[in-house]
């Protein structure tokens, strides 16, 4: 006697049943991969925190062997034993980091080309690119100002092109901003180009620059040896002293470009 399958339906699935498990499969990848993606950005965050507070402490331990002083951002002697040359504040104070990857976000994508650019003095064509993601709070001077130890440039960063500015002559150090991130093209340890960085510098708010580099914000050095994450409206906030006073009679007249006062930017608090 023969006897028939109760079933004849084959095995495997439908046409329908796979469309709808694929359906299933696209709807979960559309909701993790983004919280896949927000936490490795979380992840880089936190790593480019560490690097920046580790570069300050390398500020610090400078200071102590060069009479309290911070290097400055060009470079243009430093209490080294080469003054008057240029020496960047990245290359000085090197030596106390031994380890160059950590002048590097994670997140600066700008390529520098595989070895050091010739014609830079400390630069080694023959040696691998190092690249800097940070730069010292200095800025060039507005329309009226000039070099001298009064002008505005001088007075507001916490470092001064004579050499290097005491690391105890600076009031609120707590609020003061030492080093922010300015990534760029030719931004390497032995370059004394783009070391120096301010709140309205074009490269610090292009698309890929120093301002947004974590979504709305970045990771910033202050001179009391902390560091944190902020967005760049937070440092402008007027500070101390700061609060209700006017502007210098030389200050720039552009609202825009140059607000009055620039809060951590500005020492003077």
């Amino acid at each position: 006697m023969q006897y028939k399958s109760q079933s004849s339906r084959p095995s495997g699935f439908t046409l329908i049943e796979l469309l709808v498990v694929i359906a299933i499969i696209a709807i979960l990848a559309a909701i993790l991969f983004p919280v896949f993606a927000q936490a490795k950005l979380a992840a880089k965050k936190s790593a480019d925190l560490s690097n920046v507070k580790q570069l300050n402490l390398a500020q610090t331990m400078y200071g102590g062997d060069y009479d309290d002083t911070y290097a400055f951002c060009w470079g243009f002697g430093n209490g080294t034993s080469s003054p008057g040359q240029w020496q960047p504040f990245a290359y000085v104070i090197s030596p106390y980091i031994k380890n160059n990857d950590l002048w590097k976000s994670p997140v600066d994508n700008w390529s520098r080309g595989a070895t050091e650019p010739s014609g830079q003095e400390y630069c080694d064509s023959t040696k691998s690119a190092h690249p800097r993601t940070y730069a010292m709070n200095y800025t060039w001077p507005a329309s009226g100002w000039g070099w001298s130890a009064s002008d505005q440039q001088e007075q507001m960063s916490p470092t001064a092109s004579n050499g290097g500015a005491s690391q105890t002559n600076v009031p609120s150090p707590a609020t003061t901003i030492l080093m922010a991130p300015r990534p760029n093209w030719y931004s390497q340890v032995c370059v004394g180009w783009a070391t120096d960085v301010f709140f309205n510098y074009d490269e610090f708010n292009m698309v890929g620059g120093g301002a947004k580099m974590f979504t709305n914000g970045a990771n910033y050095a202050f001179c009391d040896g902390h560091a944190k994450f902020m967005q760049k409206g937070q440092t402008l906030k007027a500070q101390g002293s700061q609060v209700g006073s006017t502007a210098p009679a030389n200050w720039p007249s552009d609202p825009v470009n140059w607000p009055w006062p620039v809060g951590m930017w500005d020492k003077r608090q």
